[in-house]
């Protein structure tokens, strides 16, 4: 599970994908990221909403998330990527 302090975004990953956001191939629509090893489609999800949707959708999705290292750049956001878990759940207990 990832929590996103800023975002506020809690969610759980089937899949975590080694791919990095930043290196994806853009796409001619906003916030969307194409992956040229598993051929899909990465989708944004800066909000809940935005996660829910995708996750709902069966799609795979970048997370920004916090650095927890102090040598990290702070103005530079970190994404994971992959493919959602079970569905989701807004009753789910972050632990």
């Amino acid at each position: 599970m990832s929590w996103n302090e800023k975002a506020r975004i809690s969610c759980r990953f089937r899949f975590k994908c080694p791919q990095v956001w930043d290196r994806l191939q853009p796409t001619d629509v906003e916030g969307v990221r194409h992956c040229p090893e598993c051929r899909r489609d990465v989708y944004l999800a800066l909000t809940e909403e935005d996660f829910r949707k995708h996750s709902d959708e069966g799609r795979c999705i970048a997370v920004p998330v916090l650095q927890n290292s102090p040598e990290g750049d702070p103005d530079k956001s970190i994404y994971w990527v992959g493919e959602p878990g079970p569905p989701y759940n807004p009753s789910l207990k972050l632990v």
